[in-house]
């Protein structure tokens, strides 16, 4: 646009002619400079804002997170709850004063936090408390409060870390399985947990060509180690020490009530002697049994055999006495009244049990007695 000049002002008063052309002019000069800026800003090629920009700026978002100086958006005073507080908001920051009911801080803390996630009764978040333990949290629609998890402190996870991983059981609570290589595992050098294997695999069993399943619990440190050893088809029980130094103290057996139950066997009757019978018919059979303190029982009563060096009958196998061994037998003779009667009795090491003499006849020889017998 062009700005056009108008005619000079004349008169014969010059002088005020001369004012009102100077007004006019300076008015001409202020458009003409309007006219360069306007123009100056058409042929800008960096306009002040688009149509897109602006729509940007129209439909952003202008919801606060904090308050405008940074600080918590939200502050919760010791007479409410956080939930409450924050269950209807989005992303935002809160503080809880010492006390708030649903805080999990400490009563003389505060909470600081900031919710990470969230709508209508639905959200997840962060919190610290002023004595330094830090949370999560989350809730849901279906919830009426906010369930808090407190997340480990470093000194926490050192502990874990420094913690014995050695696990004393497969993850499902069986029992650990021997090494793969079986063959020759000495039960004594195994460290501290729960095994079991076979017997044919193991050394320094407290049996032997035993191939029965075991089941082994092993406790202690280094060479000090206490072993306990059950043979699972029978359930007998065995336990022993490894001291200082690796010495093995040797295995113990656990006795128990079934132990105390005896076996009894009957050894055959020989040379001319035979089983006593009553009048009123009781059971006077010799019978023998070994108890489970290796204690031999010999009980009985016989009658009519030979005397002497020769055996009325020979103890079963493993009921052996150490060393042989003299008894001195209840005797009885028939008819008459003649004082207390009497047999001697001798017990070899290799199971003959002899009637050597008696005081009477021998219609009543009562063989009763118990010893230790050989290892």
């Amino acid at each position: 646009m062009d700005i056009k000049s108008p005619k000079v002002f004349e008169t014969s008063d010059k002088a005020h002619a001369d004012l009102f052309n100077d007004m006019v002019k300076v008015l001409l000069e202020n458009d003409s400079e309007l006219l360069d800026q306007l123009a100056n800003h058409t042929g800008d090629t960096k306009p002040h804002a688009s149509e897109t920009e602006k729509k940007k700026w129209n439909e952003s978002q202008i919801y606060k997170i904090t308050a405008d100086d940074g600080k918590y958006l939200i502050s919760v005073p010791a007479d409410k709850n956080i939930y409450d507080a924050i269950k209807d908001k989005g992303t935002c920051t809160f503080i809880a004063s010492p006390g708030v009911e649903d805080s999990p801080a400490p009563s003389n803390a505060y909470l600081r936090g900031i919710q990470t996630v969230g709508q209508n009764n639905i959200g997840t978040g962060f919190a610290v408390d002023t004595s330094g333990n830090a949370y999560y949290f989350y809730y849901n629609s279906s919830h009426i409060s906010i369930t808090w998890t407190q997340l480990p402190s470093a000194a926490e996870k050192n502990k874990w870390n420094n913690g014995q991983l050695y696990k004393i059981t497969q993850d499902s609570g069986d029992r650990k399985p021997l090494p793969t290589v079986l063959d020759g595992t000495d039960i004594l050098s195994l460290p501290p947990g729960r095994y079991s294997a076979a017997g044919q695999y193991l050394t320094n069993k407290p049996t032997t060509n035993d191939s029965s399943f075991f089941n082994i619990d092993v406790e202690g440190i280094d060479t000090r180690k206490d072993i306990r050893l059950c043979r699972s088809f029978d359930n007998l029980y065995w336990f022993g020490t490894v001291h200082t130094g690796g010495e093995f103290k040797g295995w113990k057996r656990m006795i128990t009530d079934s132990d105390a139950k005896l076996n009894w066997k009957f050894p055959t009757i020989r040379n001319g002697w035979k089983t006593y019978k009553s009048e009123v018919n009781n059971d006077y059979r010799v019978r023998v049994a070994k108890d489970a303190l290796g204690i031999v029982h010999v009980t009985g009563a016989i009658a009519g055999g030979t005397l002497g060096e020769v055996p009325a009958f020979t103890l079963p196998e493993g009921c052996e006495p150490p060393f042989p061994l003299y008894n001195v037998g209840i005797a009885s003779s028939t008819g008459g009244f003649k004082g207390p009667q009497f047999s001697r009795q001798y017990i070899a090491t290799d199971g003959r049990f002899c009637i050597q003499d008696t005081t009477s006849n021998k219609d009543f020889i009562v063989v009763n007695c118990m010893f230790k017998a050989k290892e």
